[in-house]
């Protein structure tokens, strides 16, 4: 891709969804992470991680023996979840109005203070596009050819990855009708503003 990412991304516009600000989302999900939190003799289940192991006479038992270093009775909390969405995940770009096009990424974790958002394209590294445990993001600047991935991180550490979503752009030549309301777009070159997915006459 020969546009450069860092002049891209400051370009991006956040929009805020619906739900707590920030600060109240991160105490909301570090009390949900707490609130979760389980004690059990022996190993976690799968799908939690044990953050502290202590020998208990609770859990005392031949099944679960209290071993030096490692206890018997385990605290767990869940593991981080995340989703992550494009809208649209295909994003057409009237050539003959603009040479750029936009989506809206949408994000949100659990169980996790907070989450990162990146984004890669061929042949650049990733690149922070935004961090909050939930919210939408609009990206602005999309050129007919990119092909783009946006990842989704749990926390900071830029480590786990929780869940991705590609993003390509395309451009056609659609005349310059409109402007065409949502969802609607001069697809077919005749100047006609037309549902988007719908069959050219």
């Amino acid at each position: 891709m020969k546009h450069i990412l860092p002049l891209m991304l400051a370009a991006i516009a956040v929009i805020s969804c619906a739900g707590p600000d920030s600060e109240d989302a991160v105490l909301a999900s570090s009390e949900s992470a707490a609130s979760n939190t389980i004690v059990v003799c022996g190993l976690c289940p799968p799908g939690y991680t044990k953050v502290s192991s202590t020998c208990s006479a609770r859990c005392d038992s031949p099944e679960h023996p209290c071993l030096p270093r490692l206890g018997n009775e385990s605290t767990c909390v869940p593991n981080a979840t995340g989703t992550i969405s494009a809208n649209p995940t295909n994003v057409r770009i009237n050539l003959d109005v603009t040479t750029l096009g936009s989506t809206t990424i949408c994000w949100s974790v659990s169980n996790a203070t907070t989450g990162e958002v990146w984004v890669a394209a061929a042949g650049l590294p990733e690149a922070l596009f935004t961090r909050a445990p939930s919210g939408c993001a609009v990206a602005p600047w999309f050129h007919a050819g990119d092909n783009m991935v946006f990842r989704l991180y749990e926390g900071t550490a830029h480590t786990k990855v929780l869940a991705s979503v590609n993003v390509t752009a395309e451009g056609y030549h659609g005349g310059t009708c409109g402007p065409c309301q949502s969802g609607y777009s001069c697809f077919c070159g005749d100047r006609v503003c037309r549902r988007e997915g719908t069959m050219c006459p």
